[in-house]
């Protein structure tokens, strides 16, 4: 081998180990970048984590009580409003209707939420009664009647929602919201009355309003 081509070899050779050594380097980058990719991702997922530990942190809400519910600052209660059909009323009565709302608005100046919810439509006073009849009754004819209506019953409860209207209002303590409930429903009873709602209804309400996109 000649001096020249001994020269041009070792030039070749010098180039393929500058190669490989940058190939090598590459993959150490590459390798870098994946494993910093996927300790993101693990901390991403740890912090989601820990956003679901924290729901009970974010809530209001402490205990349910009959009369009040305790917050974690101050106590609240909830209200339905019983509304009227609008469109049935007269123009005196409608403007009666609206002057009472109005001077609520006016006069109660406390704190207050009103909120709506779609509730699961409920025909149990009306099966009670149907299901009541049918033990009375032998006329095929009136049994097939009764028997028609209770499957329109299981309709609506399955696939039908009513709107439901409820006020919160808010105190410092129990007896500063006894006075702003009282005011609330003399406020309220010429226009829209205010109901007292069970626990149980109060519960349902506060787990609609925070779990939107779930039926009861």
């Amino acid at each position: 081998m000649s001096q020249e081509e001994k020269t041009t070899h070792e030039e070749s050779n010098t180039q393929k180990k500058q190669h490989v050594k940058w190939l090598n380097q590459l993959i150490s980058k590459l390798k870098g970048v994946v494993l910093s990719k996927q300790g993101d991702q693990v901390k991403l997922g740890k912090k989601k984590e820990k956003m679901l530990r924290q729901t009970p942190e974010i809530l209001p809400f402490v205990q349910i009580h009959d009369d009040y519910i305790l917050l974690k600052n101050g106590v609240m209660d909830i209200f339905q409003i019983q509304t009227k059909n609008i469109h049935a009323l007269n123009d005196a009565d409608l403007n009666y209707l609206l002057m009472n709302r109005t001077r609520f608005l006016r006069s109660y100046f406390r704190s207050y939420k009103e909120v709506i919810l779609n509730f699961p439509a409920n025909t149990e006073a009306q099966r009670t009664y149907w299901l009541k009849k049918r033990k009375q009754t032998t006329n095929p004819i009136r049994l097939e009647y009764i028997d028609q209506k209770l499957v329109e019953f299981d309709f609506l409860e399955r696939d039908r929602s009513n709107r439901e209207f409820f006020i919160f209002v808010y105190a410092d303590d129990k007896q500063e919201l006894a006075d702003r409930k009282h005011d609330a429903k003399q406020g309220m009873q010429q226009a829209f009355p205010l109901k007292e709602l069970t626990r149980s209804k109060k519960k349902q309400v506060l787990f609609l309003l925070n779990n939107q996109n779930t039926k009861l």
